[in-house]
């Protein structure tokens, strides 16, 4: 059964590194999923640790790195499909995720161009088979 949830919040940031994030509720609790990518070429040590790809983070601090074998975003409609062997690392029970998207247009513009920085930054079989943004 896949995992569904309704993302009421979208945000992106660059501070640090590229960030674009949903999650289910404003007060910080609920479903969430954290998408993240260095803002320079990956370095040597990030090779050696296989960090030199994105990274997808849940709610429950479970991290892993170029898990996403799919993402598509349709309309309001966003499915990830992750690796089975990334499950237990991200703390989920299914590799699928249906995310209903009820932020505001601009911002889910936003979100998917960082998405696609993100999804498509490092080692090239890290990449999702599917990306359809």
């Amino acid at each position: 059964m896949p995992i569904e949830f309704v993302a009421s919040l979208a945000g992106v940031d660059e501070e640090d590194c590229l960030v674009a994030a949903v999650g289910e509720r404003d007060d910080g609790t609920g479903r969430a999923l954290i998408f993240q990518a260095g803002d320079e070429p990956p370095g040597a040590q990030d090779v050696q640790l296989g960090m030199d790809t994105y990274c997808l983070s849940t709610e429950c601090q479970g991290a892993a790195y170029g898990c996403i074998r799919e993402l598509s975003i349709d309309g309001d409609r966003m499915r990830v499909v992750v690796s089975e062997d990334a499950l237990a690392d991200l703390g989920l029970e299914d590799a699928e995720i249906i995310v209903k998207l009820a932020a505001d247009p601009q911002t889910l513009a936003t979100f998917r161009e960082y998405l696609a920085r993100i999804l498509t930054y490092g080692r090239l079989d890290a990449r999702p088979a599917v990306l359809r943004l």
